[in-house]
């Protein structure tokens, strides 16, 4: 999520900044950038920038943030949790994955020996056990309070026989991943060639933990910047004819289009509508209604791609404002703007063994890399 102007402002803050290790930059032309991942990491061992707990430990965090106009906090557990194949059931996806980024963390993680980057996992949680947990440990003072990316972040660490409590009552069910596929996918895939040295702890890996029950648990719209020359109103609207109706008073709109005069049109998918051209819509009822679904099936790749002759490039972002933002630079066709997935629809899509469409979720706020690392030799 750290772009190259971010990761370039965070990097000045300070020299050990976790983007100097997790988003690693060659000094030097034709350098290994996970070869200076990999030495920055060891330096801060020697200076005592990172220390090792002396006994397992869990940390748990809570992230406090305004998301609009409402303050959130959302309180999570740092464990190490299996990484095994998601055939085996136990954690479980809603996301496909691309190969560039998994690969890209595999040779990070084989340079560093270490996990860095939690992945964000929901924990059923059905008893509560988990959530009256953390509220235990979040009763007493917090162990360091940071403000970082517009968030506080508290930690507490926890050793023990509490520690171990919690890690069980986590991993008692099935667990959902939230954010970090292309981490979890990499852990799960790294087992096989890590090092003799590293082979015990390479079969877990670092993840955040969170209560389904948790009331701060936020899930934001992505919505679709679609790349080309500026559409008009009219050209659309009669082209998604067939497939879209304009919402009625009763309706809840499947997405609203944006264009570049400022206007928009709240559109619902039609109830008979002929989808045979839509063949990359998913069959399955837990995905098939899904906003997202409709509008990259639908109405990207096959209403769009008639009008542009072609399916276009698409660019995302939570932030409507931002969508809107982007006619200024002349190169956007519409905007959609679709409602956010909501945490019921996550659960049966992962329930189903289905995968929703790229960029279906935006949980918020991001878990912060940096709190705690896992290094893999024990």
């Amino acid at each position: 999520m750290i772009g190259v102007e971010q990761r370039a402002g965070l990097a000045v803050q300070d020299p050990a900044n976790i983007v100097h290790v997790d988003l690693p930059v060659a000094q030097q032309q034709g350098a290994d950038p996970y070869a200076e991942a990999a030495r920055l990491l060891e330096s801060w061992r020697g200076q005592g920038i990172l220390t090792r707990d002396k006994a397992p430990s869990a940390v748990v965090l809570r992230t406090t943030s305004a998301i609009g106009d409402v303050v959130r906090s959302r309180t999570g557990i740092f464990l190490a949790v299996a990484a095994e194949p998601f055939s085996e059931g136990r954690v479980l996806p809603h996301e496909r994955t691309h190969q560039g980024p998994k690969e890209d963390r595999r040779l990070l993680t084989l340079a560093t020996g270490c996990n860095l980057s939690p992945v964000f996992l929901l924990a059923p949680d059905e008893s509560g056990a988990l959530a009256a947990g953390l509220q235990r440990v979040t009763a007493g003072v917090p162990w360091a309070i940071v403000e970082a990316l517009g968030a506080k972040q508290e930690i507490w660490v926890t050793p023990g026989g509490e520690a171990e409590r919690l890690a069980q009552t986590a991993g008692a069910q099935p667990v959902y991943i939230a954010d970090g596929h292309h981490r979890y996918e990499t852990a799960a895939l790294f087992r096989e060639e890590a090092k003799a040295e590293w082979r015990a702890g390479a079969t877990r890996t670092l993840a955040h933990v969170v209560s389904f029950r948790d009331p701060g648990l936020t899930i934001l719209a992505t919505h679709r910047i679609v790349e080309g020359p500026p559409l008009d109103r009219q050209t659309v609207l009669k082209a998604a004819s067939p497939y879209f109706a304009r919402v009625q008073p009763h309706q809840q709109p499947t997405l609203r289009v944006a264009f570049s005069d400022g206007s928009n049109a709240a559109m619902v998918l039609r109830a008979k509508a002929d989808l045979s051209q839509a063949t990359d819509l998913p069959k399955h009822a837990a995905v098939r209604g899904l906003p997202v679904a409709v509008a990259d099936a639908v109405f990207v790749k096959v209403v769009l791609a008639k009008i542009l002759n072609g399916v276009p490039n698409l660019r995302y972002t939570p932030d409507e404002q931002e969508a809107m933002a982007a006619f200024g630079r002349g190169d956007v066709a519409v905007a959609i703007l679709l409602p956010p997935t909501r945490l019921e629809e996550v659960r049966a899509v992962a329930d189903a063994k289905e995968i929703m469409p790229p960029k279906s979720t935006f949980f918020a706020p991001k878990v912060p890399t940096g709190v705690v690392l896992r290094p893999l030799d024990g």
